[in-house]
């Protein structure tokens, strides 16, 4: 691959996609017809306009996605530029040609392909031929033989799986027959302290919903009691396990297992040793509290909710309640409000809350999501006057540099964003979320830090967010999310080491 096609990649990554159309056009690659790298990035540039496009827009990029895409296989007779121009010439509404793409790429693949393909792709490869041709029992047992070459391959099912619904939303045929196919479902969990750590039947019931629901991914915190039940339930099913929680593993250890019994402590223990991931979302105090409780349950919610929306799955929440658990019913109410599906097994509360587990918000402490508004250089006298008359009611701090916003809520945080990205053109955007407090009028702490942190590393005309944003933007309702996908990650900040629970994630906010 050319290297100058690698920034234009990135930027598309990244979710600047208007960014990275102005680099190809200002490199004059519009104009290359003979490189098949080139044609396919063309292709693809111009299928990301057609997603963000409706009506005959949307099926005009498609046209023309189609037109480079087959250009580039025509060069090299490559799969994966002729199977997208089939596909998208289809969604073009030109099935004659897609079908004519079809069966080259048959033919490419009997041949003996030689393609760096693995073998779940080159045999997905030819079952979305086969749709296209119309083949439907053929593409069924095609697709069954390429999920069994790599069957926890998730990622590359899903996307599969979408393309194929396209395919057959397109030819009005039904879509059912996918769902046996479909990766398995990821599960919020949480429940309150006070469960009988002897209770096997909970657990044996904990272990027929996690079956019955196909979860192989749990997202949650690991207090003592109904948490830890979850999670060892998940991990003897062979889920993935990722921890949330609202302090480092000592603290929390200590406010919210240890008061418990040295049995629930033991468990702790042994579960955290095989949690694929722990991830701390945490506070002001670095012990947790009723706000980190809630912020990190809400980031544990978003986490699933992508993992759902990544691999085309869905994200279901199970409770376990008892007569009272304020915080729980907190989660249930959270989760169904943004029209998801729960479930709950109810379980009696032993003895009570110690005292050490009794928590308190710190005084003047809220959940925030901060903005950091960049114009690009040698714009700022010009631009920041619109910005700042657009989004008064945030009340903006400009710093000479960058403007910085707070919100209650990462929504707000994005309609802000969305007013101001045609006011920016191709300056930046940062956005972080987490937990501050005001001192003498300006908003301290974490979010404010990630944020004026980020912004240096987002490339013009794009918007980046940090982990919790995009996770707690994600908690939302599914069809008032924004997309966010990952894109890297900060490096450790002050005292922090890269071995830490803090997480670095950076992901895209495409507006």
């Amino acid at each position: 691959m050319p290297p100058s096609l690698l920034p234009i990649i990135a930027h598309a990554r990244a979710g600047a996609l208007d960014h990275a159309l102005r680099l190809f056009q200002d490199a004059g690659l519009d104009a290359v017809t003979d490189d098949a790298a080139v044609l396919s990035l063309k292709g693809r540039l111009l299928k990301d306009q057609g997603r963000r496009a409706s009506g005959e827009a949307r099926r005009a990029f498609y046209a023309r996605s189609a037109e480079a895409y087959g250009a580039a296989g025509a060069m090299n007779w490559a799969t994966y530029p002729l199977i997208n121009a089939a596909s998208l010439s289809l969604l073009a509404g030109e099935p004659a040609r897609a079908a004519a793409l079809a069966e080259k790429v048959l033919a490419r693949l009997d041949q003996g392909d030689a393609e760096p393909d693995t073998p779940y792709w080159r045999e997905a490869t030819r079952a979305e031929a086969e749709l296209l041709l119309g083949r439907t029992h053929e593409a069924w047992l095609t697709l069954q033989g390429a999920v069994a070459l790599a069957p926890r391959a998730w990622e590359d099912h899903a996307s599969t799986l979408r393309q194929f619904a396209l395919i057959l939303e397109a030819q009005g045929e039904p879509a059912d027959w996918l769902e046996p196919f479909r990766p398995p479902r990821a599960l919020h969990f949480a429940g309150h302290l006070g469960v009988d750590p002897d209770d096997a039947g909970l657990a044996t019931r904990v272990a027929e919903v996690l079956e019955a629901e196909n979860i192989g991914f749990g997202f949650g915190a690991l207090a003592a009691g109904a948490d830890i039940v979850i999670a060892e339930a998940l991990l003897a099913r062979g889920a993935e396990l990722h921890l949330v929680l609202p302090a480092g593993r000592t603290a929390f250890r200590a406010a919210s297992v240890e008061g418990l019994g040295d049995a629930w402590a033991d468990r702790f223990d042994a579960v955290l040793r095989e949690a694929d991931t722990v991830a701390v979302i945490g506070g002001l105090t670095g012990r947790p509290d009723p706000l980190s409780l809630k912020l990190a349950a809400r980031a544990a919610m978003g986490r699933a909710a992508m993992q759902a929306r990544l691999l085309a799955s869905e994200a279901v929440q199970l409770t376990i309640p008892d007569t009272d658990a304020a915080f729980t019913s907190w989660a249930r109410e959270t989760w169904t409000a943004a029209g998801r599906r729960g479930l709950s097994l109810p379980a009696p509360r032993v003895g009570s809350v110690p005292a050490a587990a009794r928590l308190e918000t710190p005084q003047g402490a809220r959940i925030v999501a901060v903005l950091a508004l960049a114009p690009l250089d040698g714009e700022a006298e010009t631009v920041a006057p619109a910005l700042l008359a657009a989004l008064a009611p945030a009340a903006p701090v400009w710093t000479g540099q960058a403007l910085l916003l707070s919100f209650e809520t990462c929504e707000q945080a994005v309609a802000a964003a969305r007013l101001a990205s045609p006011l920016l053109g191709a300056g930046r955007i940062a956005g972080a979320a987490g937990i501050g407090r005001e001192v003498s009028g300006l908003l301290m702490g974490r979010p404010t830090e990630i944020a004026a942190r980020l912004l240096a590393s987002v490339p013009p005309g794009a918007a980046l967010v940090d982990a919790v944003f995009a996770s707690l933007l994600a908690a939302g309702p599914d069809g008032e999310a924004v997309p966010c996908e990952p894109v890297g990650e900060l490096p450790p900040m002050g005292a922090e080491q890269p071995g830490d629970d803090i997480d670095r994630g950076v992901y895209s906010l495409n507006l």
